[in-house]
């Protein structure tokens, strides 16, 4: 990631495309539980709506392969928050619903939904770092990230 006159450049590869489309899509289909208590609390904080997290996803997707992106400050809370959430849902039996869901699926392609969710989780947990340290002197990201690391607690 690169600053740069409006925001911050990504080179988009695979990989990154397939995590944050993942972590996307996974806030997404939390908050789409409005009656889980997981999703009440991200939704009554205002932490992600599901029209961002479409707008972004469909940024993404649109991006060529190894072309920048442009992520605003804005986008940059709302990856980190999807990220976040991602992490937490896992510990979540909104998880579990995921894997019945995609249970065929995954048998299809020969996947396994543990692994899957092993290599999402370490990827995710490093770019969360790794945000961390490069947003720790930007005040609206870290407030971001204070309120997540108070409000999300999964028990």
């Amino acid at each position: 990631m690169k600053e740069v006159k409006g925001g911050y450049a990504v080179r988009v590869n695979g990989v990154i495309r397939n995590l944050l489309i993942s972590a996307l899509s996974t806030c997404r289909f939390t908050i789409l539980h409005h009656d889980n208590p997981f999703a009440e609390i991200i939704n009554s904080n205002n932490l992600a709506e599901e029209d961002e997290l479409l707008k972004l996803i469909t940024r993404i997707q649109e991006v060529e392969e190894n072309e920048t992106i442009i992520f605003s400050i804005d986008d940059e809370i709302l990856i980190y928050t999807a990220l976040d959430i991602t992490c937490k849902f896992y510990l979540t039996n909104l998880s579990d619903e995921l894997q019945r869901n995609v249970h065929d699926y995954m048998q299809s392609t020969e996947s396994n939904f543990q692994d899957v969710r092993s290599t999402l989780l370490k990827s995710a947990e490093f770019v969360r770092e790794n945000m961390r340290k490069t947003f720790a002197e930007n005040d609206k990201f870290m407030d971001r990230v204070e309120l997540l690391d108070m409000i999300l607690t999964v028990d």
